[in-house]
């Protein structure tokens, strides 16, 4: 795949190079190798003015973190097409595959577009879980199933004491077991002293048929006696029984 000469060798430095150039990206790929024998890469089409089109892709080099986790994020995300043998990358522009898989949409803007409300509500999951990490207990209380997405109650309490006012999730990253990732946002915080109650919500709705959502917290920022970030993961393992 890497042979196709519509797609150029780069790294991730060059990428954001030439998006600051005006370079917009139009299409996005995945290949699991990108030579015969050789690594995964993540495939990018882009366009600038009238007429100008370049493709270039960016492989898992095995050494550079930031390579390896954009690469990453294409592998696991389901809006990303996925090529799993050489010579098989369309050129940029081109229509995308047939059966492309469409389970739902996201208001825009997400989330105040996101509207839940009584008469939206399916179902209402117990999740009673609590998970610590770095002098920080999570708890999740509860899933509330709406038509259009779901909004989950947490708690969030600082173990050490501090007060804060003010308390924030600064990355959530929730996936069903069919590997769907949703779109989050966290909202309705209100820390007092060193606890903080609020929800998350996630678009679109969780399909019927889910068994099992995980929502993973990762970095979570606090103002106690200075501003700091503390790293998780929190993790949680929500069973459905999806039907």
């Amino acid at each position: 795949m890497a042979e196709d000469a519509r797609y150029e060798l780069a790294g991730l430095g060059d990428l954001l190079a030439m998006i600051v150039e005006g370079w917009r990206v139009s299409r996005m790929h995945f290949a699991d190798r990108a030579t015969p024998g050789g690594p995964a890469a993540a495939y990018f089409a882009l366009t600038r003015g009238p007429g100008e089109s370049r493709g270039v892709y960016v492989p898992d080099d095995g050494r550079a973190f930031s390579h390896r986790a954009l690469v990453e994020l294409f592998r696991e995300s389901p809006e990303i097409w996925k090529h799993r043998s050489p010579g098989t990358m369309p050129a940029p522009g081109a229509d995308p595959p047939e059966g492309t898989d469409v389970w739902g949409e996201v208001p825009e803007p997400f989330p105040d577009a996101l509207a839940l409300v009584p008469s939206t509500l399916r179902e209402v999951v117990p999740v009673n879980q609590i998970q610590s990490a770095g002098g920080l207990d999570v708890a999740l209380v509860a899933l509330e199933r709406h038509d259009g997405g779901a909004r989950i109650r947490y708690i969030c309490h600082a173990a050490d004491g501090r007060r804060r006012s003010e308390v924030c999730m600064l990355d959530v990253l929730a996936v069903d077991d069919a590997g769907r990732r949703y779109r989050t946002a966290c909202v309705e915080g209100s820390p007092e002293g060193g606890r903080l109650e609020g929800a998350l919500l996630l678009a679109p709705a969780v399909p019927q048929a889910v068994q099992r959502l995980t929502v993973t917290v990762g970095t979570i920022w606090g103002d106690g006696e200075g501003a700091r970030q503390t790293s998780g993961p929190w993790v949680f393992p929500i069973p459905l029984g999806g039907r």
